[in-house]
């Protein structure tokens, strides 16, 4: 059970559910509808041929899957004052609409031609509003709330508005061929149109003018949409389609939704056949309303009993579980399917005397209404209980109508939980309307296959859409098929879905990594690289050199994995060297035991080790890596701090007198901190220079740009090291190995043929921004990558930073400063 409380700044006020959800109901109704129209009254109304009217049914949906992705691109990266998905919300509503009543203005006797091109082109008008309606609506519900748990009560709230539409829907197969309602099929066909046309501009319009999702005004590095960029944005597209089908959650959650959703469509008209062939041997005036019914009934129960329960569930045992346990109950449901539509089971049970007391209860119930029902002219929706009552084919639908509401309630959802992930681990801009529409782009392509599926099994079970009777060993296999299909698919997605991981712990901390990343830090003093940027990298045009930097574009996390455990792999010139366990800080003093351990777990993948004092412990540093063969760069810490200064270079002297120094380092980053002035650097460097052995080069290490500003102190060193911080410098991840390539070569010019070694570089792998440059493991992992890319082929010598991560220096550089290691403070590689 979930102990974690909503913030009420998370929680969804209802007036914005209610919006939302009256969305979903036009979401809901306008292809539920569509497809009636299509696949009965062209046929019944207007006598348009079977294969005609297939395929008015199927070619658009292809059209359909196609322009979604591209639509979930352009309100992605929509910049307007109205934010990016409402203002395609209301136009689309209104688009979607008119064109929905356009389309079957008909008049009765046109020609069958007239009415294909008709229906053809306008439904293909009318789905390039929907879709501009219904992509961005579905993003939009991705990004109202970023609580783990409010996004399902959201969901659940949506989806049971959306559900009337299914209470609603079945009665058209009634009321429209009433004669005491429309004088023709054509006439209810007609009006039923403009009624449904006109709720999908009311209703459509409201999440538009009432819902608020992801303050998305300062959202970084969406691409510009216009005609001019028409190539680089299909590209973007190709290349976000891509991204989004490596993620590993998203994909799992397509697969079980094409499944459990499409398992259920491909049967959904057997019900129907089972009832009126099976039940009532072909007589569709015995069957009556009870098709209508059986659905009302279905939506009713999924709606207000099985959506309510299942999001309460999913606070207490999570998502995934919940959505194994609906998928269960509704294999069950199916299971007794067999028995709720059993003919002999039925009329066993109404000769019970519960099954008696029922039947005149209904009776009694209808023989009041019907007067009135007469009255306002809804005789259709009477129930004659004459001839029986088939209670039993009501007593599965509680345990499957699991399966669809809990689907739809809990995938949207988790859904939601992926673009998170998705961004996390790709940056901005977050892709919602790209995940939502290539999550309807398998469901609609689901649909057409289920389509055609569904018609294969009624041609290989013998079923004859036009003999008045069928015969029971078709009914019997036709009864089978309404079990196997539904709960053979949903058992494949319980299996799909057993692995899947992203839980609310993870979906947590994935949020909090997010709003740090939101956060711009303050310029704290002790961190000089905050204050002290030098040069504007924006103004040097800096772009990626494909030799040394890989696109990622096209790469998940999980191959930037593999190429980051290959470099390491390769070995470093270099590593700084940090030594500091969880709780220590720079008063404590380190003990051999640590020293050495730490030491073994980077042995095998560097050369060299850079330590930063000689003092309180560290001066084991260098007499470790000597017996690891490690070859050395040990630097004394000095500052303003005279009397300790003297004790660093004491010891500093000592240790290279004792081989264990391969280059001398007399302070690190004094004059960025102004600590000492440049004279009195360049007299401690003479200084240790006259004391110890002459072959060991003496350094001294600082940014760049110190040594730009003071040219003595590179006449003083016999080896220049440079510190290189693009993340410091506010450098996006994309520009970041450029930049760093610009720094080094602003010294190695100015060097004058002395060593030039990059002593520090690295990216965090969590924390504040630097303005661009956004800490993750991702980021970490590509720049870690590529400047090892540049350092192994140019042979330039580089000391990554750094081997572990250090809690102490919180204190110095916030959160940040302690999430730049390799491994993490448990000595565990954190890139895996």
């Amino acid at each position: 059970m979930s102990d974690n409380i909503t913030p009420v700044e998370a929680k969804v006020p209802v007036g914005q559910k209610a919006a939302f959800g009256a969305g979903h109901f036009i979401l809901n109704v306008l292809p539920g509808t569509l497809g009636v129209f299509i696949q009965f009254f062209l046929l019944t109304a207007w006598g348009v041929d079977p294969l005609w009217a297939g395929l008015l049914g199927g070619l658009p949906r292809v059209f359909d899957a196609i322009t979604d992705p591209i639509m979930g691109f352009i309100t992605d990266n929509t910049k307007s004052r109205w934010g990016r998905r409402r203002p395609y919300i209301f136009f689309g509503s209104i688009l979607s609409g008119i064109l929905f009543f356009l389309m079957w203005q008909l008049d009765d006797n046109a020609s069958e031609s007239y009415i294909i091109w008709h229906v053809m082109i306008l439904q293909l008008l009318f789905l390039i509003g929907n879709t501009m309606f219904a992509t961005p609506l579905v993003g939009l519900g991705y990004e109202m709330t970023p609580d783990y748990h409010e996004r399902t009560r959201l969901m659940a709230f949506s989806n049971t508005m959306g559900q009337i539409a299914w209470m609603i829907v079945p009665w058209l197969y009634v009321i429209i061929p009433d004669t005491e309602t429309f004088s023709t099929k054509p006439e209810g066909v007609r009006t039923m149109a403009l009624i449904v046309g006109s709720m999908t501009v009311i209703f459509g319009i409201l999440p538009s003018l009432f819902c608020k999702g992801m303050d998305a005004g300062q959202m970084e590095d969406r691409e510009r949409i216009s005609f001019k960029t028409l190539a680089k944005n299909l590209k973007k597209l190709w290349e976000g389609i891509l991204q989004v089908s490596k993620n590993k959650p998203f994909m799992k959650l397509c697969g079980a939704t094409f499944l459990v959703f499409n398992g259920f469509q491909l049967v959904a008209a057997f019900g129907v056949f089972i009832i009126v062939f099976y039940m009532y041997n072909g007589s569709y005036d015995m069957a009556g309303t009870w098709p209508a019914w059986f659905n009302t009934i279905n939506a009713i129960i999924t709606a207000f009993i099985v959506i309510p329960i299942i999001s309460k569930i999913a606070t207490k045992i999570g998502k995934r579980n919940a959505f194994l346990l609906s998928t269960f109950l509704s294999i069950v449901g199916y299971v007794l399917k067999w028995w709720g539509f059993d003919v002999e089971l039925n009329e066993q049970f109404n000769q019970t005397a519960l099954g008696q007391s029922l039947t005149e209860g209904l009776g009694a119930v209808f023989n009041f209404l019907n007067p009135y029902l007469e009255r306002i002219g809804a005789s259709w929706f009477t129930i004659n209980v004459e001839d029986g009552v088939p209670w039993l084919i009501f007593l599965p639908i509680p345990l499957f109508a699991f399966g669809m509401g809990g689907l739809f309630t809990l995938m949207m959802s988790m859904t939601a939980d992926v673009c998170d992930l998705d961004e996390l681990e790709n940056g901005l801009p977050r892709k919602e309307g790209t995940f939502g529409a290539i999550y309807w782009l398998m469901v609609k392509l689901g649909q057409s296959i289920a389509l055609v599926l569904s018609g294969v099994i009624l041609s290989i079970v013998g079923f004859v859409p036009d003999a008045d009777v069928q015969t029971i060993e078709t009914m019997t296999n036709l009864r089978i098929a309404d079990i196997i299909v539904p709960a053979g698919t949903a058992a494949i997605a319980f299996m799909v879905m057993w692995r899947y991981n992203l839980d609310e712990n993870r979906v947590n901390e994935i949020g909090k990594e997010l709003k740090r990343r939101k956060v711009k830090p303050k310029a704290l003093s002790s961190s000089a690289y905050l204050a002290h940027k030098n040069f504007s990298f924006e103004s040097l045009n800096l772009q990626p050199e494909r030799e040394y930097d890989l696109d990622y574009s096209q790469k998940s996390s999980s191959e930037i994995k593999t190429l980051f455990a290959a470099t390491l792999k390769q070995g470093l010139h270099g590593i700084c060297f940090s030594p500091y366990e969880e709780g220590q800080d720079l008063t404590d003093h380190l003990t051999e035991e640590q020293v050495s351990r730490r030491m073994r777990i980077i042995k095998p993948y560097t050369k060299w080790v850079r330590s930063f004092s000689c003092t309180k412990g560290n001066e084991y540093i260098p007499q470790f890596a000597k017996k690891n063969n490690l070859q050395t760069v040990v630097g004394a810490w000095i500052s303003y701090d005279k009397q300790n200064n003297e004790v660093e270079i004491k010891k500093l002297v000592s240790l290279a007198k004792a081989g264990m120094v391969d280059i001398a380092v007399v302070g690190n980053e004094v004059l960025l901190r102004s600590e000492l002035s440049v004279e009195e650097v360049i007299a401690y460097l003479k200084r240790v220079k006259s004391l110890i052995p002459k072959d060991i080069p003496v350094a001294y290490v600082d940014s760049y740009y110190i040594f730009d500003q003071y040219p003595s102190l590179m006449e003083a060193t016999d080896v220049i090291l440079i510190n290189c911080y693009p993340f410091w410098e506010g450098a996006d991840i994309n520009v970041s190995t450029a930049y760093l390539r610009y720094m080094y070569r602003l010294i190695e010019v100015r060097a004058k043929g002395k060593p030039v070694i990059v002593s520090e570089t690295g990216w965090p792998s969590d924390g504040e921004c630097t303005e661009n440059a956004v800490p993750s493991k991702v980021n970490a992992m590509k720049y870690f990558i590529n400047v090892q890319n540049w350092s192994s082929k140019e042979d330039i010598p580089m000391f990554y930073f750094s081997s572990f991560d250090e809690s102490w220096k919180i204190h110095h550089e916030g959160d940040v400063g302690q999430r730049w290691g390799i491994w993490n403070e448990k000595e565990k590689l954190k890139f895996k």
